[in-house]
């Protein structure tokens, strides 16, 4: 797991250096920052922030239990692409920690339980602009979501000895879908020879399929924490999150681009 953190690391340091590099391969006349020519075309970029997730429990067992506030990163490369003046597209390949955490009282002790599961999706959001004006652009977007959890652990803290596993087949659903959707601001930002994309968005993430596994359903996973646990019904995923992005347009008026 070391070694992936690692190379991960390394590939976004990667292609965080191109940028400067692609900056300068070409000059282009400067144009004035009303233009609104500066503001159009496909747009490549990194985004960032947290998620705030939590597991939903159809079992009133598990959904009755105090519920702890948890804050994980959330990152992703996209690219926009317009449909028309107020309408893109925009895949993404999206990183997500994901889980819950819980605590209660057996026997008179205090124990907690957490799961926590990386995921890597791709989500295709579709994002309506208002037409207020080319620098400032409000939006709405919707996109669906599938991927899947790639490791994890999950974790019971008790007076009488701690038990950790990772996540594997036998305890999660190996398959992710799911639906997002949200607000946000782009801040389209003129330079002299080019124009940065800043935006701000917030999103409900939405889990459709039940993320027990079909070993923990057919009776065959012997589940981690048989005090707080219970494989009837079904475990949802869900989440509020918070993204910073930062982008460049592909046109021939950014220096950024590579297209004459």
């Amino acid at each position: 797991m070391m070694n992936m953190r690692r190379w991960t690391i390394i590939w976004i340091l990667l292609i965080l250096s191109t940028i400067p590099s692609l900056a300068q391969r070409h000059f282009y006349p400067n144009m004035p920052p009303d233009d609104a020519a500066r503001y159009e075309g496909p747009v490549y970029g990194v985004k960032g922030g947290v998620n705030l997730p939590r597991l939903y429990y159809t079992s009133t067992a598990l959904s009755d239990l105090p519920h702890e506030l948890l804050l994980t990163p959330s990152a992703g490369f996209f690219l926009e692409l317009p449909l028309s003046r107020m309408v893109t597209i925009a895949p993404e390949l999206h990183y997500q920690q994901r889980g819950g955490a819980t605590s209660y009282q057996f026997n008179g002790q205090q124990e907690s339980y957490r799961f926590i599961a990386h995921y890597v999706t791709l989500r295709v959001p579709f994002y309506c602009y208002a037409p207020v004006s080319d620098r400032w652009k409000p939006y709405l977007f919707l996109a669906p979501e599938a991927g899947s959890p790639i490791f994890g652990k999950i974790q019971l803290k008790r007076p009488s000895g701690d038990v950790e596993t990772d996540i594997n087949n036998a305890n999660i659903n190996r398959i992710y879908l799911g639906a997002l959707g949200g607000i946000g601001m782009r801040i389209n930002i003129p330079f002299s020879t080019i124009t940065m994309v800043l935006k701000i968005e917030t999103a409900l993430n939405w889990g459709l399929i039940d993320t027990y596994s079909p070993s923990e359903h057919a009776g065959t996973a012997h589940p981690v924490n048989i005090q707080a646990y219970s494989i009837e019904g079904h475990r949802w995923s869900r989440g509020l999150e918070c993204h910073l992005g930062l982008g460049f347009f592909i046109n021939k008026y950014n220096a950024c681009s590579t297209f004459q």
